[in-house]
């Protein structure tokens, strides 16, 4: 059978690229109460809610700033499912960005919230709509689940809505979830699922399906998007039978769930019990298996900052701690599996990466490789094929096999080469294949399937010359970034930011 999935290169070519989703069909005339269209006040089934405007050239946008859409998960609410808020009845100031999820970490990754404020009591979204809208103008809705893995939050400039809305006439959502331990911690029992953060972003995207319709969006029409982990999450959503329904596309940048073929659970729990010791809740024969109750109790009495600093402590040079995990009721069965399969919602897809997307193997390994990229150390086949086996564990993979692949051909002191290559590996595993093999598996379902490679360099790049286009660099051009910041890019970056404003707001609206 034969399989087209519509490719386009994004960057050094820009041509007429909106050939490819097609231009903006005409709506069917809609009567609108400006009155209420021009108005910040929306009242929500939730309850009243008052926002502001901001700008993006010379349009206008409806912005409202951290609407609560859960219980905040303190106290003894700390490691356990998202209980849904409750309504309101005063007017709710949705003028000020809510403070990132609790997170730690010493090294300026680019997806991390260097805000000093963050907070346990985190569980509240971001909505940017068209001036325009108003109850009945059924505006498609983009719902996006920041990345990061341990990090991020939706209150970073670089996911500022504004360009996407008012650009794109749609409305962008961008609820922040729990994190790392906060999200994740796990008995790997009933007891203590995990998973948290997944359940934080079922019950935001519920609490939009129940209330857009009042900022005149249509909840028939909303469109996942996420990066990096984002996209992980959202991929995995993509086969939960909790999701059915829920959604109408996909939008996923840089990876899919298809990167864990190993259930996390295992690690999962020995990040948990190491933490739970560490802090002095647990011991060598008094487990967070065995005794879940007691040390959970113990854990949710410590302070949240300090869990997340004696996290980063066990691998500073990591963004990665905890990972979602399967055997529960959102993913009864190996989200793997079910995506090679074919068990997964049929819907259309924009789904690609960046040309170069190894960077983690960079920022994982700071001492050798300098945390941008900067030192040029003198790796040998033997430390390369070394250092792959931390990214394939839990692959059924021979690493002498995958290391023959990517290094037969380069000489043993061609040491630059040999860095490029690793490198590449890197991205292969962790983003690149995981990308594509979930973009063939939908097309193979005969589902629509956008794919795209972005190969665009940003002028404002802290990675060194050799890295190259790398993983996270597409987003700034998602959001418009070269849009609302003109002074800090180029006229190219301007144009080709507009340019992935209108496709992916045309996806959303047109699929």
């Amino acid at each position: 059978m034969k399989i087209e999935i519509s490719l386009f290169v994004i960057g050094v070519i820009l041509g007429n690229l909106a050939l490819i989703f097609g231009q903006d069909s005409d709506d069917e005339e809609i009567e609108v109460d400006w009155a209420d269209a021009l108005s910040n006040y929306v009242q929500t089934p939730s309850g009243p809610i008052m926002g502001t405007t901001t700008q993006v050239l010379a349009l206008y946008v409806k912005t409202f700033l951290g609407i609560p859409y859960a219980r905040p998960p303190v106290g003894n609410l700390r490691f356990t499912r998202t209980i849904p808020v409750d309504p309101w009845s005063e007017a709710l100031n949705a003028t000020t960005m809510p403070m990132a999820c609790i997170q730690y970490t010493t090294y300026p990754y680019p997806w991390y919230d260097f805000e000093p404020e963050k907070s346990e009591d985190c569980l509240y979204l971001n909505i940017w709509t068209p001036i325009d809208s108003a109850p009945g103008t059924n505006k498609s809705v983009m719902f996006y689940i920041h990345g990061g893995e341990s990090f991020g939050s939706n209150r970073k400039d670089v996911y500022d809505g504004r360009a996407l809305s008012g650009l794109g006439d749609v409305i962008v959502v961008s609820p922040n979830y729990r994190l790392n331990l906060f999200g994740f911690l796990t008995s790997g029992t009933r007891d203590l699922p995990g998973n948290y953060g997944i359940w934080d972003i079922l019950e935001a995207l519920k609490w939009v399906r129940r209330n857009i319709g009042s900022f005149g969006g249509d909840p028939n029409q909303i469109t996942l998007h996420g990066q990096s982990s984002g996209a992980i999450i959202l991929s995995m959503l993509c086969v939960s039978p909790l999701t059915k329904g829920l959604f109408s596309k996909a939008i996923l940048q840089s990876s899919s769930a298809i990167f864990m073929q190993a259930n996390p659970i295992d690690l999962n729990l020995q990040v948990s019990q190491r933490i739970a010791k560490t802090v002095g809740c647990a011991t060598n024969e008094r487990n967070i298996q065995t005794d879940t109750e007691s040390v959970v109790s113990c854990l949710r009495r410590k302070d949240g900052l300090y869990l997340a600093r004696v996290l980063s402590s066990f691998n500073p040079a990591s963004d990665i701690s905890f990972f979602p995990q399967y055997g529960d009721e959102l993913f009864p069965n190996p989200p793997y599996e079910d995506i090679k399969k074919g068990r997964f919602h049929q819907i259309p897809l924009l789904i690609g990466h960046n040309s170069n997307e190894g960077v983690t193997e960079v920022t994982s390994l700071p001492e050798l490789f300098g945390f941008f990229g900067d030192s040029t150390p003198m790796i040998n086949k033997t430390t390369a094929k070394f250092l792959l086996q931390n990214v394939f564990l839990g692959k059924s993979c021979s690493i002498d096999s995958v290391g023959n692949y990517y290094f037969n051909t380069i000489g043993d002191n061609d040491f630059f080469n040999i860095r490029q290559q690793l490198y590449v590996a890197y991205g292969d595993i962790v983003f690149v294949c995981p990308t594509t093999f979930f973009a063939e598996r939908y097309a193979e379902r005969n589902n629509t399937v956008y794919f795209y490679l972005f190969n665009h360099r940003p002028s404002i790049t802290p990675w060194a010359p050799w890295i190259g286009v790398t993983h996270f660099d597409e987003v700034q051009f998602v959001f418009g970034q070269p849009i609302r910041d003109r002074g800090r890019y180029t006229l190219h970056e301007f144009d080709l930011s507009m340019k992935l404003v209108k496709f992916w707001t045309n996806f959303a609206k047109q699929g």
